[in-house]
């Protein structure tokens, strides 16, 4: 699979692909759906959206984009639950996604805490101790949550769950893994959302994500 774009709510490559010139945007995502089916017929397309359980954003972008000729294969979601509103919100939109479009689906970003401390310096984006009701920001928490993402997209009708993705499981503190690439001692919000702790070890979760 390639992602065309990345979270493509506000489109791409401003001003020519914005939200609001439809026309423009369905050109360019047709351009990179073109280049990906010139170098491999069996490559699929994905088109990738954040806010995963805002299933009105869902319908007005995937709509418009049908209406306008864009060319795709799959559905990409982000959902963070801290964020992007309730797992049964998330689960109904995903459900009404896959039949309303005919599209095989997953989720291209998630990402869970196992704990409220830093290790870099570098403030968490991420602090509270319970961000989603019922899942505490421990390794365990951490599992839990992404298990039953999983398990949400497992069971999206007709087999059309395809996986999930984690952003960004490798996300250490590590010198060097920084925001800046140019600044070696640079942190990063997100270590503490990774699927390794702090003692360089995969976590619980490793084994929750895809796990069966």
């Amino acid at each position: 699979m390639v992602q065309v774009g990345n979270e493509l709510n506000g489109g791409l490559l401003w001003p020519e692909g914005r939200w609001d010139d439809w026309q423009g945007m369905a050109a360019l995502l047709n351009a990179g759906s073109d280049a990906v089916k010139e170098v491999s017929r069996a490559t699929k397309v994905v088109l990738h959206l954040a806010d995963g359980a805002d299933n009105g954003l869902y319908r007005w972008w995937f709509d418009n984009a049908v209406a306008h000729g864009v060319r795709f294969d799959v559905i990409g979601l982000s959902y963070y639950p801290f964020w992007h509103g309730t797992l049964e919100a998330f689960q109904t939109n995903m459900n009404d996604v896959a039949a309303r479009y005919g599209k095989p689906l997953l989720v291209a970003e998630t990402a869970y805490p196992f704990t409220t401390a830093d290790e870099d310096g570098w403030e968490n984006i991420i602090t509270s101790a319970e961000p989603y009701p019922g899942y505490p920001a421990t390794p365990e928490g951490q599992a839990a949550m992404l298990r039953k993402v999983s398990e949400l997209v497992r069971a999206v009708p007709g087999g059309r769950g395809l996986g999930v993705f984690s952003w960004e499981a490798t996300w250490t503190a590590v010198r060097g893994n920084g925001w800046d690439p140019a600044d070696p001692a640079s942190g990063n919000a997100w270590e503490n959302q990774a699927l390794f702790g702090f003692d360089d070890r995969a976590l619980p979760a490793m084994r929750a994500l895809g796990g069966r």
